[in-house]
């Protein structure tokens, strides 16, 4: 435990949520400053509290305050932009135990703690026929809906319809609807949006510890898969679906992704065959699936580029019909292949097995969301700046994978780097009893790891000259610089308003360092 934590504060601290809910041990610190990636500031937290309530949140930030103590909230941490990563000591208030779930069906609603998991909500959400209308990140089983709304997605954060948000000196905000004394939060739009200030500001601003999710009933759905030779051919149908507007989603992997995506163990594989046997409507569907499962993976591994499409609709036949249309525009340079990637990918959508390689190798993406007419160009560069990093890429042993996909007006592009490398607790912690043991043989790389983190601020640096936006914005991708002096002006002022200590979460997005 760091000696800047007075025994008279720690015991304050422990009288609110318990000794219990308290980690002052070194493992426990460190895990809680820590993402995916590697980041030499880093600085391992003094303590790590777990509160369980809002009330405890408010206690907890108003006794930090007053002793000037910075802090950062945190969710599960899988992050690989530093957004919980702080270059100063600070007490990390872990949201995990904020994990409770309301469901106000008839309203079409869930109010539901920032330490939910996706795919916690999704479960009790199941037997109203309802999910939620806000797109979740593929580590659903693990993230949190509280790091979704601070981090940002590239699905946009438009179902995030209110909030409970503690400020950095503990006072308890209501957003939405429900900022007037005992209204519900049915709704976003009741006078100045005061739900979006706290969207994607990466903790900034205050600790959220509930979210109002908009709900919306379970749809029929049309699958459909194509191959490409060239990613030109695929980058304009997917660009074309889009701006027609023809699919719910569309993902787009390269051949090496693929080829990943589908070596898994036999525990994931158990658990995507008992999920696509879940949605089958008869054994002899639930037969035809299984086989079609290990048809489609050999099929996808031949595919040099494969494109993903579902679309959502009201009636089968209403989305199989909009389907048809989607066919029509990748039939022109592509070739129908097998539709089970898309079908698993929604009876299955969450996976943490992704934060590592294949074959256990360190992970690390970085992405752009960019405008539909920037997309082929950027695409282009990039594609053009790994080639001329090809051999130093070789010879230290990094390989790289493409995901490219649309969920609404604009294409995310996501290059993905591998390599062996030796991984840390945090995934550690999140990997099978054998997964463990077969990946814990590599020793650290730093060759490896200085390249990847060379070329990824080359691959950000493409990606801001096309226009890109991004996700998740955390210490990595530059916010603050970027904006208009009146725009970044604005923003320094909500901060000093908010946080005139700069206690909440110092540094991130620019905003800091900190100073008492």
């Amino acid at each position: 435990m760091s000696q800047s934590l007075s025994s008279e504060l720690l015991h304050q601290i422990a009288a609110i949520v318990g000794a219990d809910n308290m980690g002052l041990d070194e493992s426990s610190r460190a895990l809680s400053t820590a993402d995916i990636f590697v980041w030499p500031h880093a600085k391992v937290a003094d303590a790590v509290v777990r509160p369980t309530t809002t009330k405890q949140v408010a206690q907890l930030v108003g006794v930090l305050a007053k002793h000037a103590v910075p802090m950062v909230p945190r969710g599960a941490g899988l992050s690989y932009t530093a957004g919980v990563v702080p270059s100063v000591p600070v007490v990390v208030i872990d949201c995990l135990h904020l994990n409770q779930i309301q469901i106000f069906a008839e309203d079409m609603y869930a109010v539901v703690g920032a330490g939910t998991t996706w795919q916690n909500l999704a479960t009790a959400l199941k037997p109203h026929g309802l999910r939620a209308a806000q797109i979740s990140p593929i580590s659903g089983s693990h993230s949190t809906v509280g790091g979704a709304a601070s981090q940002n997605l590239p699905g946009g954060l438009d179902h995030f319809i209110g909030m409970t948000v503690v400020l950095a000196d503990g006072t308890v905000v209501n957003t939405g609807s429900a900022a007037k004394q005992g209204a519900s939060p049915f709704a976003r739009y009741s006078g100045p949006d005061l739900t979006g200030l706290f969207l994607g500001d990466c903790g900034a601003f205050g600790i959220k510890t509930e979210l109002v999710v908009r709900l919306t009933v379970e749809r029929e759905a049309a699958f459909a898969s194509f191959k490409f030779d060239r990613h030109e051919d695929m980058m304009a149908a997917l660009i074309c679906l889009r701006q027609r507007e023809l699919v719910t989603r569309a993902l787009s992997m390269d051949q090496l992704k693929a080829n990943a995506a589908t070596k898994v163990d036999v525990e994931e594989a158990m658990g995507v065959a008992k999920a696509v046997l879940s949605e089958s409507s008869s054994v002899g569907g639930a037969l035809k699936d299984l086989a079609q499962l290990a048809m489609g993976r050999r099929e996808i591994r031949r595919a040099s580029w494969s494109l993903h499409l579902t679309v959502e609709s009201v009636t089968q036949t209403m989305a199989e019909a909009q389907m048809a249309l989607a066919r029509a525009v990748c039939k022109d340079k592509g070739q129908e292949m097998d539709n089970m990637v898309p079908k698993t990918m929604r009876a299955k959508p969450y996976s943490i097995r992704g934060l590592v390689g294949p074959d256990g190798e360190r992970w690390v993406p970085v992405h752009a969301i960019l405008p539909l007419s920037s997309a082929q160009a950027c695409m282009r560069e990039l594609l053009a700046t790994l080639e001329s990093s090809e051999p130093q890429l070789k010879d230290a042993g990094i390989f790289y994978s493409w995901i490219i996909s649309t969920i609404g007006a604009y294409i995310t592009i996501e290059p993905m780097f591998y390599w062996n490398d030796q991984l840390d607790p945090l995934h550690m912690k999140h990997l099978s009893d054998r997964n463990q043991a077969r990946f814990s043989k590599f020793e650290v790389n730093h060759k490896a790891r200085n390249l990847v983190q060379q070329v990824r601020e080359q691959m950000r640096r493409v990606m801001s000259a096309h226009d890109a936006v991004h996700g998740q914005m955390g210490r990595f991708y530059p916010y603050l610089p970027q904006l208009t002096p009146g725009t970044k002006d604005f923003v320094q002022r909500i901060k000093q308003a908010m946080d005139p200590h700069g206690t909440m979460n110092p540094g991130v997005l620019g905003l800091g360092p900190f100073h008492v």
